[in-house]
């Protein structure tokens, strides 16, 4: 196991079981919200991770490893109306159904945390709305003796 939860994971999941979106690359967030869509577009993205030692056994560091991603929906839209409404209330349960649970190799099932709507852009005409996970998982780590 590493101490990163592999997120091709989940992209690979949303574009076999999200069929209304198709999933982009993006390297951070302010690529995100720079760069106009055409159409929905789902992105998965790293927020945050945390490393609690759990266990001090001779030669062996134990950690609870909890990782925190985010699946960002991005749509175009000039202005909020009772389509975006539907569009991203549709995007949002499929995402919840296709991510939350799921379980990989050396991780917990993966928990929903919360969403929120994160902006609606005139610059780009994109509304963004965060659905947050996390996953946790343990490492052990053989302790090495420097010279």
């Amino acid at each position: 196991m590493a101490f990163n939860f592999d997120l091709n994971n989940i992209e690979t999941l949303l574009s076999n079981t999200v069929l209304n979106a198709t999933v982009g690359f993006a390297s951070d967030f302010n690529y995100v919200r720079e760069h106009a869509v055409h159409s929905a577009q789902l992105f998965v993205l790293p927020l945050a991770d945390d490393n609690i030692n759990t266990n001090e056994v001779p030669g062996l560091d134990e950690y609870q490893v909890k990782d925190v991603f985010a699946v960002m929906i991005v749509i175009p839209c000039s202005a909020g109306n009772a389509t975006t409404d539907e569009q991203i209330k549709q995007l949002r349960s499929d995402i919840k159904t296709a991510v939350a649970g799921c379980q990989y190799a050396g991780w917990d099932a993966i928990k929903l945390d919360k969403g929120r709507t994160i902006e609606l852009s005139k610059k780009t005409n994109n509304l963004i709305y965060q659905c947050q996970f996390s996953v946790t998982g343990i490492h052990t780590v053989a302790v090495r003796a420097m010279p």
